[in-house]
C-alpha cells in the first residue's frame, strides 16, 4: 500500500555536526517531509547542541524549527545555580528566534547528573514562565520501564548506560515530579516526548491530557511503543482518533543515521499510522513480531503529521537573529574550555562533534553568512 502526500513535519529529530548538513536535507527530501524541528540536548562536554540548530536555520531558515537545549555548565561546575538563569535563557532562544525548548533532562540518567527534582524551587519559575508565555517544552521524561530491571534491560541499552539501578529516580518518582509541575502549571504548553512512555497504560495516557489540555505526545519511538500499541490496536486506534489533536509526529532521527535507515525508519512508523499491514520492527526482548498498524483516518494522519505542530508552534519558523545567534555560539566556545568532563557523563554526551570546538567552528560560519549578507 502505497503512503499519503500528506504535508509531513517530523517534530524531533536530533542534529549535531554541520559537516553533516548534506545528510540530514537529504533525508528531509527521501523521507517527503515539508519540514524537520531540530531539537537540542544538554551536553555535559559542549554545553548543549544548540550552535547546530542555529545554523541549519540559518542557511535554511523556511526548512527548520529549532527547540533549544538550557545551559547547566554553572551546576556542572559546581556552583549550585543556573547561571544564566534559567527564565533569562528562555529569554535568550526568544531573542535568538528558537521555536522553543528541548529538555532531556528527564532521562534518568540526565536527572541523576543534574540533581535537581523538576517540582524544586530550582524550576519552579522557569516552568511558571514558559506557561505564562505559552513557549512550547519538548520534554523527554523517563525510559521504558525494562532499563529498571537487571533482568530485562536491553544489552544496548545497558552499553549506553541506560540500566537504572537503586541510584536513580524510580520512573514513578519522575512521574511524581512532573505531575506536580504541572498541577502548578496546568497550562504549560509542552509535548512529552516518546508519547510520555505510557504506551503501556492507556488509562493513565487519556487521563493525562483529559486532565491538562495543553499536554501533547509525540509518537516519537521509544524501544517497547509500538510493541505495546499493537499488542491492544483497537483500543490505541481509538485512543489515536479520540485525541487526534493532541499527538505528534516525529522519528528521532539523528545525523549519526545512514540516509537509507533514516528513510526506512520514518517510513515504517507512517505505515503504522496508515495501514494494517504486518510490519517488522526489529529485535526487542520479550516482544514478538510482526506488529499490525492502526490505519487510521487520513483527517486524523493530517493532523499527526503537521497540522498539530503548527497549532502548537508556528505555522513558519520563527525568524533566526544572526547577531544573537553569533554571541550565544561565542558565549558557548568560551564555557567550553572550562567542562571538565567526569567519567559517568561522557555516557550522556551522545554524538562525538569532529571539530574540537563546535561553538566557535559555527560562529565563525555565521560570521561568514553575516558578512556575505551585509555586502
Amino acid at each position: 500500500m502505497a503512503l499519503s502526500d500528506l504535508p509531513i513535519i517530523d517534530c524531533h529529530v536530533h542534529f549535531g555536526d554541520v559537516k553533516d548538513a548534506d545528510l540530514i536535507l537529504s533525508i528531509m527530501r527521501e523521507a517527503n517531509f515539508e519540514r524537520m524541528n531540530l531539537v537540542s540536548i544538554i551536553s555535559p562536554n559542549r554545553v548543549n547542541f544548540n550552535p547546530e540548530e542555529m545554523y541549519m536555520k540559518a542557511a535554511y531558515p523556511s526548512s527548520f524549527y529549532i527547540f533549544g537545549g538550557l545551559d547547566y555548565s554553572s551546576i556542572l561546575l559546581g556552583l549550585g545555580r543556573a547561571e544564566p538563569r534559567l527564565t533569562e535563557q528562555v529569554d535568550a532562544l526568544i531573542k535568538i528566534g528558537f521555536d522553543g525548548v528541548k529538555m532531556v533532562e528527564g532521562k534518568p540518567l540526565a536527572r541523576k547528573i543534574l540533581m535537581k527534582p523538576f517540582d524544586s524551587e530550582f524550576y519552579k519559575e522557569y516552568f511558571e514562565y514558559l506557561e505564562t508565555l505559552q513557549f512550547p517544552l519538548l520534554f523527554h521524561v523517563n525510559d521504558p520501564e525494562e532499563f529498571w530491571d537487571p533482568d530485562k534491560v536491553p544489552e544496548w541499552a545497558k552499553q549506553r548506560g541506560w540500566y537504572y539501578d537503586s541510584t536513580y529516580p524510580t520512573k514513578e518518582e519522575l512521574y511524581m515530579e512532573v505531575g506536580r509541575v504541572l498541577e502548578n502549571s496546568p497550562k504549560l504548553k509542552v509535548i512529552f516526548a516518546h508519547f510520555y512512555f505510557l504506551s503501556g497504560d492507556l488509562e493513565r495516557a487519556a487521563s493525562l491530557l483529559d486532565n491538562y489540555r495543553n499536554v501533547h505526545l509525540d509518537i516519537t519511538p521509544g524501544s517497547e511503543m509500538y510493541y505495546n500499541f499493537s499488542a491492544k490496536r483497537e483500543e490505541w486506534r481509538a485512543f489515536f482518533i479520540q485525541y487526534q489533536d493532541r499527538i505528534l509526529y516525529g522519528t528521532d532521527i539523528n545525523n549519526g543515521m545512514p540516509l537509507e535507515e533514516a528513510v526506512n525508519h520514518a517510513n515504517r512508523i507512517r505505515r503504522f499510522l496508515e495501514t494494517d499491514e504486518p510490519i517488522r520492527w526489529g529485535t526487542y526482548p520479550g516482544k514478538d513480531e510482526p506488529l499490525i498498524g492502526l490505519k487510521l483516518p487520513e483527517h486524523v494522519t493530517r493532523k499527526i503529521y503537521s497540522e498539530n505542530f503548527k497549532r502548537i508552534v508556528g505555522k513558519e519558523p520563527r525568524p533566526l537573529n544572526l547577531e544573537a545567534a553569533i554571541d550565544e555560539c561565542l558565549r558557548l566556545a568560551r564555557l567550553v574550555s572550562k567542562i571538565k568532563v567526569k567519567g559517568e557523563y561522557r555516557a550522556a554526551s551522545w554524538i562525538r562533534p569532529r571539530v574540537k570546538n563546535p561553538a566557535k567552528y559555527v560562529a565563525d560560519l555565521l560570521m561568514k553568512m553575516k558578512r556575505s549578507r551585509d555586502s
